[in-house]
């Protein structure tokens, strides 16, 4: 969904993991995780993957990541314990915060421009990280504002590494969060990125 100028964003952002949690206040949009990136990943792990999707509940979670991370040809070595271990997390972390049972897991190689325009999202919430390649970009304050040209003031970034709870449309109408991937196609710059969506359905496999 396209956003609307004027809307009025409010984050948190700590350096601490509980730091997600606040995206449960009813005055926050969007609560940031500040951490490093994983340690072990480069670019070299991006080579001939696939994207990976799917819903599953969080019991049968570990055994569903591998099983996508293996058909999506992750090479099995070091960096993919890494990943798939912080992924484990970040989903269980998530599923807490947000009192469900079931998740849907995107983990994405992006190359292009997908999602440039800054817009919402229509979900109660998303979870956002960027392994490798340029963070999250998302707009701050009650003065944001779209020019002619099509350019926003107050544009934040995150880091590599960052964590992210973005609100959605269908938990606030009046303040979810804005964002959009950062615009790299022709650049040659490549991006990983984990979105993780809660699932309120008994059906998920």
């Amino acid at each position: 969904m396209s956003v609307a100028a004027k809307e009025y964003v409010v984050a948190r952002i700590n350096d601490q993991a509980d730091t997600l949690a606040a995206i449960r206040e009813q005055n926050i949009s969007i609560a940031i995780w500040e951490r490093n990136p994983l340690f072990g990943l480069s670019k070299r792990e991006l080579n001939g993957i696939a994207d990976v999707r799917f819903t599953t509940g969080l019991e049968a979670l570990p055994d569903a990541l591998e099983h996508a991370l293996d058909a999506a040809e992750y090479i099995r070595n070091n960096a993919r314990d890494i990943l798939q271990n912080d992924i484990l997390q970040l989903s269980r972390q998530f599923a807490e915060i947000m009192q469900t049972e079931f998740v849907e897991v995107r983990l994405e190689h992006i190359t292009n421009n997908a999602c440039k325009k800054f817009h919402t999202d229509y979900v109660t919430a998303r979870l956002i990280t960027t392994y490798l390649g340029q963070g999250t970009q998302w707009l701050d304050g009650r003065d944001t504002v779209s020019h002619d040209d099509g350019g926003f003031d107050n544009i934040q970034q995150m880091r590599p590494g960052d964590v992210a709870l973005l609100k959605g449309r269908l938990w606030s109408q009046d303040s979810p969060a804005i964002h959009r991937s950062p615009p790299i196609e022709g650049t040659g710059e490549e991006r990983l990125m984990l979105v993780i969506n809660p699932v309120q359905s008994t059906t998920a496999v």
